[in-house]
């Protein structure tokens, strides 16, 4: 049986983060099995793909050490307030980002 949760007026706000679903494709073969070694980039390995946190308080651009790919990745994701990328296998393309073959 399923409890339903009513939220009450005396219930302190959470705090509740959006992720961006998109398909490892949007990254290259070299970025995903280093995505945890450049500087400024958080990301979980999960079975299926990687979990990554879009900061919003680090100052990324063109001129850091990072992979193409990323910085319009990480701008998709703030421009649609989501502090974190679910890169899955199984998840959408984007006709909005490059893809690289093979998820």
């Amino acid at each position: 049986m399923l409890r339903r949760w009513d939220r009450h007026d005396d219930t302190p706000s959470l705090p509740i983060r959006s992720f961006l679903d998109l398909s490892t494709a949007h990254l290259r073969e070299e970025t995903r099995a280093n995505l945890n070694s450049y500087e400024g980039v958080v990301a979980y390995k999960t079975t299926y793909g990687w979990l990554m946190y879009a900061s919003e308080e680090a100052d990324f651009t063109e001129g850091d050490d990072w992979p193409s790919e990323l910085l319009p990745i990480i701008n998709l994701a703030r421009a649609n307030d989501c502090a974190y990328v679910l890169f899955d296998a199984d998840a959408p393309e984007t006709d909005a980002l490059p893809t690289f073959g093979a998820k």
